[in-house]
C-alpha cells in the first residue's frame, strides 16, 4: 500500500453532494424490448399492406364466398418474414454492452479516511484510488505520491509501448497499469471521461444500413408502379365489368400483395444466414448480417495500425543492428541480453531477450555478478559479468545518446549521431550498446540496434491482394507521423500522411475536406473521434468504406464504417461495435470474406433481378389479362403461386455463383431493365397462351376440355392452363437471372457466364413445376377453397402438355431477350468506367440506357422529401423536450443525401450506410 500523502479521501457526506452532481460511474442505455422489436416488423408498410390483404380477403364477400384460404395463407407469410427478421436482429451485437463490461468492476478508494474496496460505479471526482500494475483503470484520474508508473495505452490511443507516468500525469479510463504502484485523484467519471466520450461514439445516432436502402428502393419503385396498375383493374371491374365492389377489391389487393416483393426480407435474410455461416468457417463471425453485402462493394478499407496490422508487440529489427569495428551481430546481440533483465521485463528487454537464439540458456556460459536497472534518470542498464575464459567484463545498452557520451571514439560517437538521426526519421525507437573491460572507466563501442512493432507477416500480403481486387487501403494510427510513414513504407503503401491535428479544424460536411481525406495513404496521431470522422468523410464521396481494428479506440469508427472488422485478440468493445469479427490471427481472412461477400453479392442481385421480373410478370399479365380477356382466377391460386415462388427462391441461396476481383456495387438501372427485358417477353407469351386457352378466340388448343359449367367468364381449365403457364414461367426465370449469359452457357471461372445451378435450386424447382403439372391435370371442380368468382379444374394430360411445351418456348426467347439487355448494359458500364478514367463525355447510347435511372432518382428524390421534413420534425422535438443531441464533430451525413440511391452520371448506386446493428 502506498504511503500516506498529504491528499486525502472524501467523506461520506462529500461523496454524496458530489454524486448528486456528477452521477454514477457509468453510461447507461436503454435497450429495446425483444417484443418491440417485433411489433415493429409488423408494423413495416409492407406488413400492414399484407395485413390489410389478408383482413380484406376474408371480410369482403365474393359472390357469396369468403377468402380464408387467401387469409392464412398471407398470414403464414406474414409470419415468417417477421420471425426471421425478428430472429436475426437478435444476433447483432451491442457495442455498448461491450463497453461496459470493460469497466473495471470494483477500485481500491480511500474513503472517510480508511481504504477499502467498492464497486468503480460508486467513485466520484475527488475519490483517491490506489492502483497498482494489472489494474485496468476505472475512471480519468491524475497520479499522486511518489516513483513511476507504467501504463499500457494502446487500447486508447494505438500506441503500443507502454508509457511512463510520475505524479501529476493524467490516466484515462480503460488503459492498463503495465508496471507501477501508486496513488490517483480521480478528475472525471461515466461520460466526462476519455472511455465515456468513446461510449457516446457509438451510442450516436445510426445511419440506414447500405442494402436496407437498396431494398426499400426496390419496394418502394415496385409499390408505385403496383399501387397504379391495381387502381386501374379496381376501376375496370368494378366499373367496365360491373363485377361488384367485392370482388373488384379482393381481386385489386391480392394482385397489389403479390406484386410487391413481400418475400425480399425472408430471402434476402436466407441468403444472407447461409453466407454468415460459410464465413464461420473461414474463422469470421458475422454480427450483422448486411455487413456482407456492403462488404462486397467496399472500395475503401481504413485499417487500424497496432495490433491489426501490426503485432503491438515491440521487437528487435535484426536486419537493422549496426555493429561497430570487429563485433558482430551476435556479440552486439549477447551484450545488449546480458544486461537485460530476463523476468518481470519491460516491453524494450522484453524485445531484446526474445531476439536471443536459443533463449536463456544461450548465456548460460556467462556469469551476471551485478546489474544496474534502468531508472528513468539513467536512462540506461549495466551489469557486470564472467567471460567462460574467466575475465570480468561491463555490458551496457541504453538510450543511443547516453551510449554515446559514455564514448570517448569521436568516430564512435558520429555513428550514434548518424544511426540516431536516421532511425528517427523513420519514427524508429533506437538503443546502443557499449563493452566495458576495466569496471566501467571506459566505454567502446558494440553496436546499435533498433526497435520497432513489426507489421504481421501476412499484412503486406493481404493488402496488395487488396489493392488488386479495386479496393483503396488507408493506414490508421495513433502513432506519431514518423512511425505512420515508416509502418506504411513497410506495408508497401504510400506514404501520404496527415496527422489528426488537421482534421479537427476541418468540417465533416466539407466534400473538399471528404476529397482531402480520399487521396491520403494514411493518418496519424488521431484520437476516436479523429477515427469516426476519417470513415465520414470517405463516406462522403459516396463510397462503401470498411474499418478494421482491435482497441477501445476502434470502437466508434468500426460502428461508423460500412463494415467494421475486429481482428482476433480484439478488446470486448471492438468485437461489439464490429459487423465481423475475425477469430483467426492476421488480417488474411478478409481476402476470403471479400471473395465470400462477391459471391452473397451475386445471389442477392439474382434474386432481385428475379423478384423484380416475377413482380412484373404478375402486375403485367393481369393487368392485361382482365383488361382484355375478363380474366377470372381463384385469388387463393395468386397468393399460393406467389408463396412458393419466394420458397423456391430461397434456393438461391444455396446455389453456386462466381466470385469478383472488383467491388460490387448496385445498379439498380441495370438490374430493371434486365428483369424488364425477361418478364416483357414473359408477359407476351402469357398473353398469347390466355389467346389460346379462351374459347372465343379464333384458335383453342385442341385437346382443351370445357370444363363443368360454374358460371364467370374464365371456365376451370382455361385457369389450370394458366396457372401452369405462369408458374412454370417464374420457376424456370430462376435459371435465367442468375446467368448474365444465355441459361445454360455455363462457364468454370468468372466471365461470360455462370456455373451450372445447385442440385438444391434445380431440386426445389422441379418439385415445385411437377407439383403444379399434376395440380393442372388433375385439381378436382369441385374443390373451390374460398368459392366466389373464379375456379379451377384440371385440364388433362394433352392440354397442360402443350401448355409445358408453349412455356418452354417463350422462356427461350425470353432469356435471349434477357441476354442482349445484360449485354449491353454491362458493355454501358464499362464505357462508363473509360469514361471516368479518360474525363470523355457519354456516348448518346450509353445516356439513353441510363435516363430510366436518372429519372427513378429524381423519383427517390421526391419520395425522400417528406421523410427528410419528418426526420426534422422529430429532431426539432427532441431538442425542445430536452433531449441530448450528438456531438457536432459526429453529426451525420444529411440523410437526403444518404438516401439518395443513384449518380445520374453513370448510373451507379452510391448510398452510405451505417455499421450499426442493421439487420434485413
Amino acid at each position: 500500500m502506498s504511503e500516506t500523502h498529504e491528499v486525502g479521501g472524501l467523506s461520506s457526506q462529500a461523496v454524496e453532494g458530489l454524486r448528486q452532481k456528477h452521477g454514477f460511474n457509468e453510461v447507461k442505455t436503454k435497450p429495446v424490448p425483444e417484443w418491440k422489436k417485433l411489433a415493429r416488423r409488423y408494423t413495416d408498410w409492407i406488413s400492414i399492406i399484407v395485413i390489410v390483404a389478408a383482413i380484406v380477403s376474408a371480410a369482403v364477400p365474393n359472390d357469396g364466398g369468403r377468402g380464408w384460404t387467401s387469409f392464412v395463407l398471407l398470414i403464414i407469410e406474414l409470419n415468417l418474414i417477421c420471425f426471421v427478421g425478428w430472429s436475426s436482429e437478435r444476433n447483432a451485437g451491442n457495442a455498448v454492452k461491450e463497453l461496459e463490461a470493460l469497466l473495471s468492476p470494483s477500485a481500491q478508494c480511500n474513503r472517510d479516511g480508511k481504504w477499502q474496496e467498492i464497486e468503480a460505479r460508486e467513485l466520484v471526482p475527488g475519490d483517491l484510488i490506489q492502483l497498482k500494475g494489472g489494474d485496468v483503470i476505472p475512471a480519468d484520474a491524475k497520479l499522486h505520491g511518489q516513483g513511476v508508473m507504467k501504463v499500457d495505452e494502446s487500447s486508447l490511443t494505438g500506441e503500443s509501448l507502454a508509457v511512463s507516468k510520475k505524479s501529476g500525469s493524467t490516466i484515462l479510463a480503460g488503459a492498463v497499469v503495465a508496471e507501477g504502484e501508486m496513488d490517483a485523484v480521480v478528475t472525471a467519471i461515466g461520460k466526462e471521461c476519455f472511455f465515456g466520450k468513446t461510449m457516446a461514439l457509438l451510442d450516436a445516432p445510426q445511419e440506414v444500413g447500405h442494402l436496407t436502402q437498396v431494398l426499400n428502393r426496390l419496394s418502394a419503385f415496385l409499390a408505385a408502379v403496383s399501387f397504379f396498375g391495381v387502381l386501374i383493374i379496381f376501376l375496370v371491374l368494378l366499373v367496365a365489368r360491373d363485377a361488384g365492389v367485392g370482388y373488384s377489391l379482393v381481386t385489386a389487393f391480392v394482385i397489389f400483395v403479390s406484386s410487391v416483393p413481400i418475400g425480399v426480407p425472408v430471402v434476402t435474410t436466407t441468403v444472407l444466414a447461409v453466407g454468415a455461416r460459410q464465413m464461420a468457417k473461414e474463422k469470421a463471425i458475422v454480427s450483422r448480417l448486411s455487413a456482407l453485402e456492403e462488404l462486397s462493394g467496399m472500395e475503401v478499407l481504413c485499417s487500424d495500425k497496432t495490433g491489426t496490422l501490426t503485432l503491438n508487440k515491440l521487437s528487435l529489427d535484426q536486419e537493422d543492428i549496426l555493429t561497430w569495428k570487429d563485433h558482430s551481430q551476435a556479440q552486439v546481440l549477447l551484450l545488449a541480453a546480458l544486461s537485460a533483465k530476463w523476468t518481470n521485463n519491460d516491453a524494450i528487454d522484453r524485445a531484446v531477450t526474445n531476439a536471443v537464439e536459443g533463449g536463456q540458456e544461450a548465456l548460460s556460459a556467462y556469469k551476471v555478478k551485478s546489474m544496474d536497472a534502468f531508472s528513468p534518470v539513467s536512462k540506461k542498464t549495466s551489469a557486470t559479468f564472467t567471460t567462460p575464459d574467466g575475465k570480468d567484463m561491463m555490458a551496457c545498452k541504453g538510450a543511443p545518446q547516453v551510449i554515446r557520451d559514455l564514448l570517448s571514439d569521436s568516430k564512435a560517437q558520429e555513428a550514434c549521431n548518424n544511426y540516431i538521426a536516421e532511425r528517427a526519421s523513420k519514427g524508429l525507437r533506437s538503443l546502443g550498446v557499449a563493452i566495458s573491460h576495466d569496471g566501467g572507466n571506459s566505454w567502446e563501442l558494440a553496436g546499435l540496434i533498433s526497435l520497432l512493432d513489426p507489421p504481421r507477416s501476412d499484412s503486406a500480403a493481404t493488402i496488395r491482394r487488396a489493392q488488386e481486387m479495386g479496393i483503396q487501403v488507408k493506414m490508421v494510427t495513433g502513432d506519431q507521423y514518423a512511425i505512420a510513414v515508416e509502418t506504411s513504407r513497410r506495408l508497401g503503401l504510400g506514404t501520404k500522411i496527415m496527422e489528426g491535428e488537421e482534421l479537427l479544424g476541418a468540417k465533416a460536411t466539407n466534400l473538399e475536406f471528404a476529397k482531402h481525406v480520399e487521396a491520403m495513404d494514411g493518418f496519424a496521431g488521431v484520437f476516436p473521434e479523429h477515427k469516426h470522422r476519417i470513415v465520414e468523410a470517405v463516406q462522403l464521396s459516396g463510397r462503401l468504406v470498411g474499418m478494421t481494428g482491435d482497441g477501445v479506440n476502434d470502437a466508434p469508427a468500426l460502428k461508423k464504417a460500412n463494415v467494421g472488422i475486429a481482428v482476433a485478440g480484439a478488446t470486448g468493445a471492438a468485437k461489439g461495435a464490429a459487423d465481423i469479427i475475425f477469430t483467426e490471427e492476421g488480417i488474411s481472412t478478409i481476402i476470403t470474406a471479400i471473395q465470400n461477400s462477391h459471391k452473397i453479392f451475386r445471389r442477392l442481385e439474382t434474386y432481385i433481378i428475379y423478384r423484380i421480373a416475377s413482380s412484373l410478370l404478375i402486375l403485367g399479365y393481369f393487368f392485361f389479362a382482365i383488361l382484355i380477356f375478363d380474366f377470372e382466377m381463384p385469388t387463393w391460386v395468386l397468393v399460393l403461386i406467389n408463396l412458393l415462388n419466394d420458397v423456391s427462391a430461397m434456393a438461391t441461396s444455396l446455389d453456386k455463383v462466381h466470385s469478383s476481383d472488383k467491388p460490387r456495387l448496385w445498379n439498380m438501372n441495370k438490374d430493371v431493365i434486365i428483369a424488364c427485358a425477361l418478364c416483357g417477353v414473359d408477359i407476351i407469351g402469357a398473353m398469347i397462351l390466355t389467346a389460346f386457352v379462351r374459347p372465343v378466340t379464333w384458335f383453342t388448343f385442341p385437346a382443351l376440355s370445357e370444363g363443368t359449367d360454374q358460371g364467370g367468364t374464365t371456365s376451370g381449365p382455361e385457369v389450370a392452363c394458366v396457372f401452369l403457364g405462369l408458374c412454370a414461367l417464374l420457376q424456370l426465370n430462376l435459371l435465367s437471372t442468375r446467368n448474365p449469359n444465355v441459361w445454360w452457357w455455363f462457364n468454370s471461372k468468372e466471365g461470360s457466364g455462370a456455373p451450372p445451378p445447385s442440385l438444391i435450386l434445380v431440386g426445389f424447382m422441379s418439385i415445385f413445376l411437377l407439383a403444379a403439372t399434376f395440380v393442372g391435370v388433375y385439381w378436382p371442380s369441385h374443390v373451390r377453397p374460398d368459392g366466389g368468382r373464379g375456379w379451377m379444374e384440371g385440364a388433362g394430360w394433352k392440354a397442360i402438355l402443350l401448355t409445358w411445351a408453349w412455356a418452354l418456348a417463350v422462356w427461350q426467347l425470353a432469356d435471349f431477350a434477357k441476354f442482349l439487355a445484360s449485354w449491353v448494359m454491362h458493355r454501358a458500364e464499362d464505357i462508363q468506367a473509360d469514361c471516368r478514367h479518360t474525363e470523355e463525355p457519354l456516348p448518346a447510347w450509353v445516356k439513353a440506357v441510363n435516363a430510366p435511372g436518372v429519372l427513378g432518382d429524381r423519383f427517390m428524390r421526391m419520395a425522400y422529401k417528406p421523410v427528410k421534413v419528418a426526420n426534422k420534425g422529430v429532431k426539432t422535438l427532441r431538442k425542445r423536450q430536452g433531449g441530448k443531441q450528438p456531438p457536432q464533430d459526429i453529426k451525420e451525413v444529411d440523410d437526403l443525401k444518404s438516401a439518395t440511391p443513384l449518380d445520374p452520371a453513370n448510373g451507379v448506386s452510391q448510398v452510405n450506410g451505417g455499421g450499426g446493428a442493421d439487420n434485413v
